[in-house]
């Protein structure tokens, strides 16, 4: 216990952007246990008209620091710091190649921090604020274990996190069905989703902590896990966006899929939004007014040569690709393909220090292409609207 409280110490005494972490601990370990990773990223688009910003781009994707541990028996928590985007200023850098979740240009943020009750396994209670039970990738998978750079861009089409309570259980009774349902409030969402426009207004009446707006966001999930070689989904969330022409209705669902063996990985995904209130990367026209709904599907398939056994472990690379495409109903679309591989330095803790190479081809279709290239507006989360190279190390405990 001694020797967990001062590595907290010295760990929090230290964090700058060129610090690296990772996450290798257990939330059954007693603690805290300090945990957390950096993701260093250099990136260069190209085909930029002469009055965008261009140029080579240095910053840090993510940098994480937090802990966890176990409270009592049956309860544990866990919170974690972001200093995400440290270095990248401005929410609209290149066309979609910058901080368009975090609008204060890096600052740091608290990202989570929830406790979680679980007397009984297969009704468990978690309170506080962590991820909406919507999108397989999004709450599957860590942003320290992707295997592209960037989420897929459905990330922009879920209400992301928020603070709440839900009730959920994975494997419930040994049958590989695994479930999520929970009420979210909607001011304290992540910035520049199809939820979060519009939403965040506080009710009047009363003060403080107490002055709510009464409305919320419900979201749940229901998955299936045959073990490494398949795990599916369907979730889907409601809430409300600002209101235009007599309705605030806001409906999003996804379902998705994913798997793999003997270093074999794949993915897939389709995810919907209908009803939301227009965003620069939403807008079928600039400047327009009313709802719109959007759409995004994705695939992916990587393969570890290492773990295939045709590479030796000192030479453990993963080639990936993977197509990713947004829609706008009615406008146009945006596509982005992506060609990477991944190194890992060591094959058995592999993503303690990683290093991934992606090359992005993006493409505009229809009236979208105003939105989405010269002169105006943003891609949405994880979109680019240019093609990109990028490169990035990562490394951490």
């Amino acid at each position: 216990m001694k020797k967990n409280l001062v590595a907290l110490a010295v760990a929090a005494a230290f964090v700058v952007p060129g610090v690296a972490f990772a996450s290798t601990s257990s939330n059954r370990d007693t603690g805290p246990v300090v945990f957390g990773y950096a993701q260093i990223t250099g990136a260069q688009q190209f085909g930029i008209p002469a009055s965008q910003s261009s140029g080579l781009i240095f910053g840090a994707n993510r940098i994480r620091l937090g802990f966890k541990g176990e409270a009592v028996p049956g309860v544990t928590y866990f919170v974690q710091g972001a200093w995400d985007n440290a270095g990248i200023i401005g929410d609209a850098l290149n066309n979609g190649l910058g901080s368009n979740i975090a609008t204060k240009g890096g600052q740091a943020q608290l990202m989570d921090a929830y406790i979680n009750f679980a007397p009984v396994p297969f009704a468990q209670l978690q309170v506080g604020k962590f991820k909406t039970p919507e999108g397989l990738e999004y709450t599957s998978v860590a942003g320290n274990e992707l295997t592209f750079i960037f989420r897929n861009m459905g990330q922009s089409l879920l209400p992301g996190r928020s603070a709440g309570a839900m009730i959920h259980a994975g494997n419930v009774m040994g049958t590989g069905i695994g479930y999520a349902v929970g009420i979210f409030d909607n001011t304290s969402l992540d910035s520049y989703t199809a939820f979060s426009n519009g939403n965040n207004t506080f009710g009047g009446g009363q003060s403080g902590l107490l002055n709510g707006n009464g409305k919320y966001i419900t979201s749940g999930m229901l998955s299936y896990s045959m073990g490494p070689l398949l795990t599916a989904e369907v979730s889907g969330s409601m809430g409300t966006a600002r209101a235009y022409h007599g309705t605030n209705k806001l409906t999003s669902w996804n379902v998705g899929l994913s798997g793999g063996m003997m270093g074999i990985k794949y993915g897939a995904g389709y995810t919907r939004t209908d009803g939301t209130s227009t965003i620069g990367y939403m807008n079928a026209t600039p400047n327009s007014v009313g709802t719109v709904n959007a759409s995004d599907w994705h695939a992916e398939l990587a393969a570890n040569l290492h773990e295939m056994t045709l590479t030796p472990d000192w030479l453990d690379v993963e080639p990936a690709v993977r197509y990713d495409q947004y829609h706008v109903t009615g406008a146009g679309t945006l596509g982005n393909a992506t060609v990477g591989v991944n190194y890992f330095v060591n094959p058995n803790n592999p993503h303690a220090a990683e290093i991934q190479l992606n090359y992005i081809l993006a493409t505009r279709g229809g009236s979208i292409n105003n939105a989405y290239g010269y002169p105006n507006g943003t891609a949405p989360i994880n979109g680019v609207a240019y093609n990109t190279m990028m490169l990035q190390f990562q490394a951490g405990f």
